[in-house]
């Protein structure tokens, strides 16, 4: 049995094919199981309880706000995102997100085994030209904007939905039923909102996000 486990996620047959026989070179790495379908995704995870779910942003839709629930709710599994995505911005909400590596799909795949065990150390797995990447749009959005640029370019676009629900006053169950996701959901998007604008509160979001020019009424 390896010391490493991991669930693989991927829809597409022939990809998964290929993830299994790159993880399959290391014996120290064991696949507990294999995922095509989004729906169960959190549930095999839960199941199984890997180290590592290396995963394809394809099945989340490349939606940064599916990919931030997905960390919150699987506790310790470290997760690696595959994907062909090159836009900065997009990946540095990924590591925002709570990704542990992020693994573009035109990199050699003998290198998965090397990203999974970085992650399972501790360490976090982006290669070298994808952090300068990621820091050169960092930077970028730094210049000539106020001090809450960072903070407000951390925000999902999902989570910018939830801020401007509640501009108008929704309530999380009118929220949940627009928006077609459960409350619980809805607080874990508004936490996750808190936290990263550094507001306490529904009445605080509000002022910050008038103040910020989030929201127009």
């Amino acid at each position: 049995m390896g010391d490493i486990q991991i669930v693989l996620a991927e829809d597409q047959p022939l990809t998964l094919i290929g993830l299994r026989s790159a993880v399959a070179a290391d014996s120290g790495i064991q696949v507990l199981a294999e995922c095509q379908d989004r729906g169960r995704l959190v549930e095999a995870v839960k199941r199984h309880s890997p180290h590592v779910l290396f995963v394809s942003t394809d099945m989340l839709q490349e939606k940064l706000d599916a990919l931030q629930h997905l960390v919150s709710v699987i506790n310790e599994t470290r997760v690696i995102v595959l994907t062909s995505q090159k836009d900065p911005g997009f990946l540095e909400g990924a590591l925002r997100c709570g990704v542990k590596g992020v693994f573009q799909r035109d990199w050699p795949s003998h290198q998965i085994p090397v990203a999974i065990r970085k992650v399972t150390s501790g360490g976090v797995w982006v290669e070298h030209a994808v952090a300068e990447r990621v820091l050169e749009n960092l930077h970028n959005s730094r210049e000539g904007h106020n001090p809450e640029a960072r903070k407000i370019a951390s925000l999902t676009p999902r989570e910018r939905e939830i801020i401007e629900w509640i501009c108008k006053g929704a309530k999380s169950k009118m929220m949940a039923e627009q928006l077609r996701i459960s409350e619980v959901t809805v607080s874990h998007h508004l936490t996750s909102i808190y936290r990263k604008l550094e507001v306490e509160d529904k009445t605080a979001l509000v002022i910050y996000s008038v103040k910020q020019n989030l929201v127009t009424f």
